[in-house]
């Protein structure tokens, strides 16, 4: 039984001894010439032995392109093949001897002469994508571009696609012959197809499922919304910052999130609609609440690219005034010209200042309106703790300037006002 060197010692030789930079001609080593020697006398088996050991000790243009001429005696043509092409590729060294020169100079020629008996195995595969090919137990990088094979000898085939049985199918080929083979991949599971690639809009390979984001999301209410309730009022804006987690469930976005706002408010007039003028009050906040909200948002891809994409759904939670006060105080017109509540000033305490006992009164309702903190809406007042939030319907766009980065921009109508958000989410 023939003896046959691995292919991967011998290029490995190839391209870790280059040559030594010495002004003379290196002197062969032991294995080398013994390797030599017995290739001078066409016992390769034991000449390939040989060589290979010199090759694995010290490269040399020689000893390579003899271990190439025993491997086209045993017939291993292909390997032969490519030890000539690598020696071709090497540039000549100060410390190689004449047969050294001589060797790497006739290896291109060669490696063409023996580029024409390799014969060639080209595999017509159905389908084409995702395929694993191994062939003689190497892995075939390019399964579609004709495949070198050693002559005169049984090749296995083996062929793996994702969604398809693996097949296995053996050829022999005699020198210089070029053959194709028609493949035709039988679907895994009784037959059902290969799975569909995802569609690149929705969480694709380049699209991550799950993201994590940072978001300023605020609320316009227009006086016009507080007069609904009430008199008096100002267009006011609450700015806020939150975080969220978004995760990408088909073409759908479900998105918690937390985000914390200021319901701060400077000194407005207000009073209840159809109520007398002597009812003005100032009204102050400095609330800060935290709203904990779900939003379910349905996406409409605007390019085939997922660069842009249109959202559009609603989000539902709670909020809790965490902190701060809604403070109120009765209020009485300074010039004495009641209806204009501009110019309406707060009440220091009943009767105070002297004469406004109709404005600054101490009825029940409003014994304690003058700047203390406001009661709970559990007991009576105006200052909340908990209130719901909804925001219906809610719309905006995603951009995508990276498959990892989305930039938000949302407008919505929420139960406490216009809501206006822009934000950026970093996918993982």
């Amino acid at each position: 039984m023939r003896w046959l060197p691995p292919k991967a010692v011998v290029l490995l030789a190839l391209w870790l001894f280059p040559g030594a930079a010495a002004a003379a001609p290196k002197p062969l080593r032991p294995a080398a010439k013994e390797g030599l020697a017995l290739a001078k006398t066409g016992d390769c088996v034991a000449a390939a032995a040989a060589l290979e050991r010199a090759e694995a000790e010290d490269h040399r243009p020689v000893t390579a392109s003899a271990l190439a001429a025993c491997h086209v005696a045993l017939g291993e043509l292909v390997l032969a093949h490519e030890i000539y092409e690598a020696l071709a590729k090497e540039s000549a060294q100060p410390g190689w001897s004449k047969d050294d020169r001589t060797s790497a100079n006739d290896a291109k020629q060669k490696a063409v002469v023996l580029d024409k008996r390799i014969p060639r195995l080209t595999l017509e595969i159905d389908p084409k994508d995702g395929l694993d090919v191994h062939a003689g137990g190497r892995k075939i990088e390019f399964p579609l571009a004709p495949i070198l094979v050693s002559p005169d000898e049984k090749v296995e085939i083996r062929i793996r696609a994702q969604g398809f049985k693996p097949q296995t199918v053996s050829v022999v080929l005699a020198e210089g012959e070029n053959k194709t083979l028609t493949i035709k991949l039988v679907a895994d599971a009784g037959g059902v197809s290969a799975p569909k690639k995802p569609d690149p809009e929705v969480a694709g390979p380049t699209l991550p499922a799950h993201w994590i984001g940072v978001h300023m999301r605020g609320l316009i209410v227009p006086q016009f919304l507080m007069n609904i309730v009430g008199e008096g009022g100002r267009s006011t804006y609450w700015p806020g910052v939150g975080v969220s987690y978004t995760e990408r469930l088909g073409t759908v976005d479900i998105q918690p999130s937390v985000t914390f706002t200021s319901y701060d408010l400077g000194t407005t007039p207000f009073k209840p609609n159809g109520t007398p003028d002597t009812e003005w009050e100032l009204l102050e906040s400095d609330l800060w609440g935290a709203t904990a909200a779900l939003d379910i948002l349905y996406r409409i891809a605007l390019d085939s690219k997922g660069i842009a994409e249109f959202r559009i759904g609603g989000g539902f939670g709670i909020g809790l005034a965490f902190t701060g006060d809604l403070y109120r105080w009765q209020s009485y017109p300074a010039d004495g010209k009641p209806g204009d509540p501009a110019n309406y000033k707060k009440c220091n305490g009943p009767n105070d200042p002297g004469g406004t006992f109709r404005y600054c009164n101490q009825l029940d309702k409003d014994a304690n309106r003058y700047g203390q903190p406001d009661a709970y809406w559990a007991e009576g007042g105006a200052r909340p703790l908990v209130y719901p939030w909804l925001s219906l319907p809610q719309a905006g766009f995603a951009l995508r300037p990276a498959p990892g980065v989305a930039i938000d921009l949302e407008l919505g109508l929420t139960l406490n006002g216009i809501m206006t958000g822009t934000g950026v989410r970093f996918g993982f």
